[in-house]
């Protein structure tokens, strides 16, 4: 069946999501393409499901403040997705880190983030081989409970989603789009709203619009038994570890900002191979050589962590700036890069709220300029 006219939104992810809700709102119509069989299959869920306060960005004060402007707004959106009840710690490492512990803690004050500093030796667990300890109030989203809570809304919206269906094209058609799948053209719209993360310059180069390059990385988060009460872990500021709680599953994930990474690239588009959603599915042997690596750096601070089991992996790729490795700089940005094409660059759910108003203010401004 082909659509004409209205907004095609590519991508079900979180970001998909709020864009296809918030434009129905604005009385849009809205189709959503979706490749995997349900929404929030890939990197929404994928992920660290960390709701960023801005901690984890003290050489980029401009991310750090889009997420303390983000964080508010999505906990009252979601608030039965947000996981408060558990103390959250961040730590600077004796050595190795970017940034020294007075300087984290001038970075903190000067964004205006609140913190208790404490005792690592005294904390639950112990966390060994840091110099700077400190609770915060960052919590963790359920994404489990968040997916759900998107269906339904989807469902109750008057947006047309179609699941399993994979977007192989866009076509620029005088001031429209034709989307293209396996089946042919699905449809001629006003404006596309690409938020395929990993996937956005693969579309965006079709259109002959600019592609930059962008750091590509196949990433495996593992979840894992703990017999401990929830609580997170996160080691400041370089290749070092996090462990959070896994929603209300009580489980954890742990992840290492080197060892989880399978394969990294930085190239215009992501290897093709990469869209196959077998692709870094590990053998047994080789999924638990690399969670012996994973747990191995963990426990360098962490040292009750030796008992953890592993459990499950949740892999698929994820797209950063290139060349950022000085600041670590991991802004979200809303662009659009030509007349009724809008792209969705980022890898914190909890900016996809303030992300959807962008959405609707650059095709509210294009179709008003037809």
């Amino acid at each position: 069946m082909s659509e004409a006219g209205g907004v095609a939104v590519v991508g079900c992810g979180v970001f998909g999501a709020v864009a296809a809700l918030r434009l129905a709102e604005e009385g849009y119509r809205v189709t959503v393409f979706e490749r995997n069989r349900r929404p929030l299959a890939q990197a929404s869920f994928n992920n660290q499901n960390r709701l960023h306060l801005g901690f984890h960005y003290p050489r980029d004060r401009t991310t750090a403040e889009q997420c303390i402007r983000g964080y508010e707004r999505f906990r009252k959106e979601f608030s039965e997705c947000v996981v408060t009840d558990f103390p959250n710690g961040y730590f600077v490492a004796e050595e190795d880190s970017a940034v020294t512990p007075q300087e984290y803690l001038d970075f903190c004050d000067g964004v205006g983030l609140t913190y208790e500093l404490v005792e690592p030796a005294r904390y639950s667990p112990p966390v060994t081989g840091v110099s700077l300890g400190m609770l915060t109030e960052e919590a963790v989203i359920d994404c489990a409970h968040l997916r759900d809570m998107l269906v339904r809304r989807l469902d109750a919206s008057p947006a047309t989603v179609r699941l399993g269906t994979d977007v192989e094209a866009v076509e620029a058609r005088g001031e429209q789009f034709a989307v293209r799948t396996a089946d042919g053209v699905a449809g001629v719209f006003d404006a596309v709203v690409n938020c395929t993360f990993s996937d956005t310059n693969r579309l965006t180069r079709q259109l002959g619009l600019p592609a930059p390059d962008r750091q590509y990385e196949y990433t495996a988060v593992f979840v894992v038994d703990w017999d401990h009460p929830p609580v997170g872990v996160t080691v400041m500021d370089g290749k070092f570890t996090t462990l959070l709680p896994f929603g209300r599953s009580g489980k954890f994930l742990l992840y290492h900002v080197e060892h989880s990474v399978l394969e990294r690239v930085t190239a215009e588009v992501a290897p093709a191979a990469w869209r196959d959603p077998d692709f870094g599915t590990l053998d047994r042997a080789g999924l638990e050589a690399r969670f012996g690596r994973v747990l191995e750096g963990a426990t360098r601070f962490v040292p009750s962590l030796r008992t953890a089991r592993l459990h499950d992996v949740l892999h698929g790729p994820r797209v950063v700036l290139a060349r950022r490795d000085d600041t670590d700089a991991r802004p979200s940005m809303v662009e659009s890069p030509g007349p009724g094409y809008v792209t969705v660059f980022s890898g914190k759910l909890d900016h996809s709220v303030w992300a959807g108003d962008e959405v609707v203010r650059m095709v509210r401004a294009h179709t008003a300029a037809r």
